[in-house]
This record gives C-alpha cells, sequence and structure tokens, in this order.
C-alpha cells in the first residue's frame, strides 16, 4: 500500500511560548461490601476507549477504515473497523505522543514529550524507543519512506534521519540576523515549529511561530525562508513598541501544514489564518473564508483589525486552527478550537460545513486516507467521515 506522503502537526498551543503541560490523571475505584465477615466480588468496569479527558493529538490513516490515533498519557488506539472499536496499544511510556505516521503496513515513527521517539517494524504491534539526542518536545513528524525522516519541535528544533532513526542529525532552524539586530532579536531567535511536510526525500517545508516558513529541496542540507512572499498582503498596524525592522515577525503563527504535490500547499494558525500556494512556496497568499456553506469569500484584508468610532475592535479575532490537510484532486479541510471544521469550496473561499457535528472541544489533527476515507481527533473526540467529509460520526469504541 503506497505511504502517505505528508504531515502536519498537528499540536496546538494558544499563546506564543507556552509550553503545554501534560497532567497525568490516576483514577483508582475501590468498592468494598462486607457482611458477616464476607467480601462481595465486584466486576471490573467495563474499558472505555474513549473518554472525555482523553487528549487525542494526532491520527494516522493506513487503509479505508484503519487508523492509529494517539495522544496524552502515552495513548495509543488502532481501530480497523472505522472507529467502532479500538486497540489499545502498549507503547510503554505515559509520556504524550504528539505525531504519528505509519510509511507503509510494517514500518512507522512515533514522537512526543521530552524528545520521545520510537519506531514500529511489525505494523504497530510494538514500539521500540529512539535516541534524538533531544529533550525537547517533538511536535511534528513526516517520512517520505522508511529511511528518511524529518520531525520538529521547540526552540528551534529540527531532527532528521536518513537511516531509518539508527542517527539523528539535529539542527536549529533560525533566521540570521545582521550585527545590528542582534540585540534586539533574543525572544524570536527560536522559533517553535509545529508542524512539517515533505512530498518526497528531497522536497519539504516547515511551518510555526510567529509566521515561520521554511523549505528545502536537498533533504534539508540547506533551507530557504519563505514567508516573505506574505508581507506585500499583511496590512499590520505596528503597536508603539514595534519595532518596524521585525514587521515580518509579526505574521501569524502556523500550526499546521500539508502539500498535495510538490506545488500545491496549504497552512493554518492562529487568528483562523489559512494561506495557500500553488507554486511550491515561492508566493502563498492569505485564503478567504465564507460565513455560510458555498457561500461568497469574505472581504477581510490580512492583518488589518477593523475598529470602531471609539478605536475598540469592531469584529472579533478568529479562532485558531490546528491542521490541515488537502486531499483527493481538489478537496481540503481544517480543523481548530470549540469544534471549528472548514472545507475548501469551489469558489477557492473555506466555508462551514453543513450539518457538521456540533461539539465545542479543540479539534487538532484531521487527515484523510484517500478522497472519501478520513478523520478528524481532538480533546475528547473522534470523527470518521466515508464520504469525503459530507457526513461525520462520531466513534465511541462500543460499536
Amino acid at each position: 500500500m503506497a505511504a502517505r506522503r505528508h504531515s502536519s502537526l498537528t499540536w496546538f498551543v494558544p499563546k506564543a511560548r507556552i509550553q503545554w503541560r501534560v497532567t497525568l490523571f490516576l483514577a483508582f475505584a475501590t468498592l468494598i461490601t462486607a457482611s458477616c465477615h464476607r467480601q462481595a466480588l465486584v466486576p471490573d468496569l467495563p474499558y472505555r476507549p474513549i473518554t472525555l479527558q482523553d487528549k487525542f493529538f494526532d491520527v494516522w490513516p493506513t487503509g479505508p477504515d484503519r487508523a492509529f490515533i494517539v495522544g496524552a498519557r502515552g495513548k495509543v488506539l488502532l481501530t480497523e473497523d472505522d472507529g467502532r472499536h479500538f486497540t489499545p496499544i502498549d507503547i510503554g511510556t505515559d509520556e504524550a505522543v504528539f505525531a504519528i505516521q505509519m510509511v507503509d503496513g510494517e514500518n512507522g515513527y512515533l514522537s512526543g514529550q521530552d524528545g520521545l521517539t520510537m519506531r514500529t517494524r511489525d505494523g504497530g504491534r510494538t514500539w521500540e524507543k529512539l535516541n534524538t539526542r533531544s529533550s525537547r518536545y517533538i511536535f511534528a513528524l513526516s517520512f517520505p519512506d522508511r529511511l528518511h525522516g524529518f520531525m520538529v519541535g521547540e526552540r528551534g528544533l529540527v531532527l532528521s534521519t536518513t537511516d531509518g532513526g539508527e542517527s539523528f542529525l539535529k539542527r536549529r532552524l533560525e533566521h540570521i540576523f545582521p550585527p545590528e539586530l542582534r540585540d534586539y532579536s533574543p525572544g524570536i531567535e527560536e522559533p517553535e515549529y509545529y508542524g512539517v511536510t515533505f512530498v518526497d526525500d528531497n522536497q519539504g517545508w516547515v511551518v510555526g511561530e510567529m509566521g515561520r516558513i521554511w523549505t528545502t529541496v536537498n533533504s534539508g542540507k540547506t533551507w530557504q525562508e519563505q514567508q516573505a512572499a506574505l508581507m506585500p498582503q499583511w496590512k499590520h498596524e505596528l503597536a508603539t513598541n514595534e519595532d518596524s525592522r521585525f514587521l515580518d515577525y509579526t505574521l501569524p503563527s502556523f500550526f499546521g501544514v500539508s502539500f498535495r504535490d510538490p506545488h500545491h500547499g496549504a497552512a493554518c494558525g492562529i487568528h483562523g489564518t489559512i494561506i495557500q500556494t500553488s507554486d511550491g512556496g515561492k508566493s502563498w497568499t492569505f485564503a478567504h473564508q465564507a460565513d455560510k456553506p458555498d457561500g461568497p469569500p469574505d472581504t477581510l484584508v490580512p492583518g488589518w483589525v477593523p475598529r470602531d468610532a471609539t478605536g475598540r475592535v469592531a469584529l472579533p479575532a478568529r479562532e485558531p486552527f490546528f491542521s490541515i490537510d488537502l486531499y483527493g484532486r481538489d478537496s481540503g479541510l481544517t480543523t481548530g478550537l470549540n469544534g471549528t471544521a472548514l472545507r475548501l469550496q469551489g469558489n477557492g473561499a473555506w466555508g462551514p460545513i453543513e450539518g457538521f457535528p456540533t461539539t465545542p472541544l479543540p479539534l487538532l489533527q484531521t487527515r484523510f486516507f484517500d478522497d472519501k476515507h478520513g478523520w478528524i481527533v481532538g480533546f475528547g473526540t473522534i470523527l470518521y467521515t466515508d464520504d469525503g467529509g459530507k457526513s461525520w460520526r462520531f466513534c465511541t469504541g462500543r460499536g
């Protein structure tokens, strides 16, 4: 089976430079009923694979009805019947898993909290830890094939391997400022990177905090920034404490990135931002949104905040998007805070999905196996579609 070739972040940070702290919950229930010195036996409670306390960060489909789902406390689930039942997989750790990818039927990788990186060689039944020589959070990964892989995370971290995880090259992807600006740039030298996608073992993109977009065409040997293409469209008004020399660092942070092929890609992030490219990132444009399904695009100007006569913001900021997936020939989906989900319309705008399930919970990742079968995961939520996203079903794992 051909491996999916793109991966995006999936990991959500509501404020810049606030690291997620994964809280571990221990629940113990002891029921003892005594009568005439006899102890009554209480049957075990049935296993519930999905609860509202779960935080699912990523999903990777390996077939129309088969997928791996990962989350907090080292939770890994496998479904082989389109989410009607789930099998838990013990990976031997309670550290959070932020990202997973199966390269083919046997080989796969996952990553997460405190540098956690693991590999499977038996289709996900067992997982072994790999040594990345890093304890930084790894938010996203992309493996174009079994041997070549890239992972990104906090403080500018980019890891790569060419031997299937036997060894890793660690680099810090950062902009080199001229000497006259270095004293003013410490706060922005090591941005967090939340999304990565490679279409083959040479060409890929990394996105992250403060609008950073990087690309490589030689397997990570050299990197170039691409966010400059957004600046002619960006109408941000500088505040009194903002330096015009760092104007491009006022761009919205990007949390997810997806490429349909080497030319067509999209990224999403804070303030409900979506950007698109049709030339491999040489030029990026801010995408417009529709207020209702199949409605006309809005006319909002990127970076410009309307204000009323008193100077107050007249329109509320849009909620952030955490993931985006371009699938099929011309389809796309993005998900975000408070159950938000938008699809790519025929008119080029991103609009609401008619009849989409209502949930107030964050939706952190969406991935499609093909143009029909796809998944969305988030806080206490797993959704499945078999009609290209027209309708969705909540998966409870209980049939």
